[in-house]
């Protein structure tokens, strides 16, 4: 099995040992974070990697699991159509980001971050789930179209310009722009079926989060959007 580097095809016995038979599960261990495109185009089985991996892991994922056990760089699951992605660590920027030229983001399948993730996350995301135990960058969800982003620590500025649908949850506060419109404080009981589905996949969900009563922001208003902003009474 080649290997693209640079312009060279290597063979992939002459980078790692290679035991074990033609499963439908892999697992690799070692540093990949000078390795782009891990995972991409995965439509079934199980990937395991432990250790980081490079920019764009998962791009084009369609379906089965892809575990990493460590951070991934910048892009992971651009352009993801199905199937679930679990980082065991920090993303970098533009999480289930658009590919090149097109419309959209992420449509369909679940990105689980265990840790923090960057700038331009779910920037015009279709469809799916984005859950972040930490923090998330700035431009978050911008221009999104639909799909549901929880993000139990805060969210930098400008996330949802030019949201049109979908949801986004920030435990930890951010401020929404000035076209969002909100109400509340009340509580949502719809949110608890994320909550229950997100931890029968092993995703824990901080108690503040269940019981919060939550300001519900709907907009962008500036661009006809109904979307929705969620976050706890007494944050910004």
């Amino acid at each position: 099995m080649p290997i693209v580097i640079g312009r060279l095809d290597v063979a992939l016995g002459e980078l790692f040992h290679v035991s074990g038979d033609d499963g439908e599960a892999i697992e690799v261990e070692g540093d990949l974070s000078s390795f782009a495109r891990i995972g991409a185009s995965m439509s079934r089985g199980r990937l395991v990697v432990r250790g980081a991996v490079g920019p764009r892991a998962a791009a084009g994922m369609r379906g089965g699991t892809f575990l990493v056990d460590g951070p991934a760089g910048d892009h992971a699951g651009e352009g993801m159509t199905g199937g679930l992605l679990r980082i065991r660590g920090d993303a970098g920027d533009h999480l289930a980001a658009p590919v090149p030229g097109a419309p959209r983001g992420m449509n369909r399948g679940a990105i689980l971050i265990d840790g923090n993730a960057g700038r331009m996350a779910a920037a015009r995301m279709r469809r799916g789930l984005i859950a972040v135990a930490g923090d998330l960058g700035e431009a978050a969800a911008c221009g999104m179209q639909a799909g549901s982003l929880f993000v139990f620590g805060s969210i930098g500025r400008g996330a949802g310009a030019l949201l049109r649908r979908g949801t986004i949850l920030a435990l930890g506060g951010t401020a929404p722009l000035p076209t969002f419109l909100p109400a509340g404080p009340l509580r949502f009981p719809f949110l608890e079926v994320f909550f229950d589905a997100l931890e029968s996949a092993g995703f824990p969900v901080p108690a503040p989060a269940r019981r919060a009563l939550y300001r519900r922001h709907v907009g962008d208003v500036s661009g006809g959007g109904a979307g929705e902003i969620f976050v706890p009474a007494g944050t910004s």
